[in-house]
């Protein structure tokens, strides 16, 4: 992929981390979950700036990556970010 392509893919996929986050932040209680015990109940809770920082890391960090190196394995971090936000919506709505 050339230069301009990588600059536009990684700015995407830093600017859906950010619009994720901030979404989260107005949408999720100030308390969310991180994990999901056997039995269905909360295991691990967090604030949900805390939380919410682990995918955006996760995304941004990735893409950022993939920007510098230009290496597959790297993108498809990001793209795991975006699956974790997806997570921890539907696990804390």
């Amino acid at each position: 992929m050339s230069k301009n392509g990588r600059i536009m893919l990684s700015g995407a996929l830093v600017l859906i981390a950010l619009a994720l986050y901030i979404i989260g932040i107005i949408i999720l209680p100030e308390t969310i979950g991180l994990q999901i015990q056997m039995d269905g109940s909360m295991g691990n809770n967090a604030s949900k700036y805390v939380g919410l920082l682990i995918p955006f890391a996760l995304t941004a960090g990735g893409a950022i990556y993939y920007y510098m190196k230009e290496e597959g394995k790297s993108l498809f971090v990001s793209f795991i970010g975006i699956a974790v936000f997806g997570v921890t919506f539907i696990m804390n709505l």
